[in-house]
């Protein structure tokens, strides 16, 4: 609603509020026959009562973003997590960012604070994920790009046998293979934002740029734990980050 652009989004757009989207369920896939948590109209309020799993920095959210399934069809509502009835629960992740399972239980929300007319929550959701896509794509790209040179720059002042890393045959490979993979992955990101500014469909476009920038930066990653060796395996060395890190955008949709 308006009232709810006016309250929110400047408010986003300056750093003051967070908001995170609740959507995946236990059991349950990424599609709108996924959504199974129950949204029960009470008089002015409806009643919210399932499960929602993998909710980033939820403790740290002035509202969650939750989807739940109504007699209209999928709908998408603003929920304080600090209401009555929710229970967050952190979860351990191999990238170790910060994620919990979120429990609602009967949880009453206003609903003017439904986003849209009952119903319509899919296709609002979808168009947003698609922007989001292209968003996890270019972080993919940067963190791929990133972990690229640190790898680099080891290869140039670690010797063995009197030499640099870099001046091996075999490192310089894996190194060429990763930039040009890179590039590539780049121009596919640049392509899907492109598109998207154009108001052109990216339905494919943007999924096709998250498989590949997400596994570029895997196969970067490990890469370059592979260049620096037995460090690679240590929590002092960024390596393992980027991996994990990689690892955890491939999952995600």
């Amino acid at each position: 609603s308006a009232e709810q652009q006016a309250g929110w989004l400047p408010r986003i757009a300056a750093g003051e509020a967070i908001l995170t989207p609740a959507y995946l369920e236990p059991d349950n896939g990424t599609g709108p026959s996924g959504v199974q948590l129950a949204a029960v109209s009470d008089g002015d309020d409806v009643a919210l009562t399932g499960v929602k799993r993998h909710v980033a920095f939820a403790s740290s959210a002035d509202r969650l973003i939750v989807s739940a399934r109504e007699p209209a069809g999928v709908s998408l509502f603003l929920v304080d997590p600090a209401a009555d009835g929710v229970t967050l629960t952190q979860q351990l992740a191999v990238a170790s960012d910060t994620q919990y399972r979120i429990d609602l239980d009967g949880v009453r929300v206003p609903a003017a604070d439904r986003i849209g007319a009952p119903g319509t929550g899919w296709s609002t959701w979808h168009t947003a994920m698609l922007d989001a896509v292209v968003l996890v794509a270019a972080q993919a790209i940067g963190a791929a790009e990133a972990s690229h040179t640190l790898a680099t720059e080891y290869a140039k002042v670690r010797h063995q046998f009197d030499k640099p890393l870099g001046a091996f045959q075999s490192i310089g490979h894996y190194l060429a293979d990763g930039i040009a993979a890179i590039d590539g992955g780049r121009v596919l990101v640049q392509q899907a934002a492109w598109a998207r500014d154009q108001g052109r469909d990216i339905a494919t476009l943007a999924p096709m740029a998250k498989l590949f920038a997400t596994r570029t930066c895997r196969d970067v990653a490990a890469t370059t734990i592979q260049v620096h060796g037995g460090l690679g395996f240590t929590v002092e060395c960024d390596a393992q980050l980027y991996f994990r890190r990689a690892k955890s955008w491939q999952l995600n949709w």
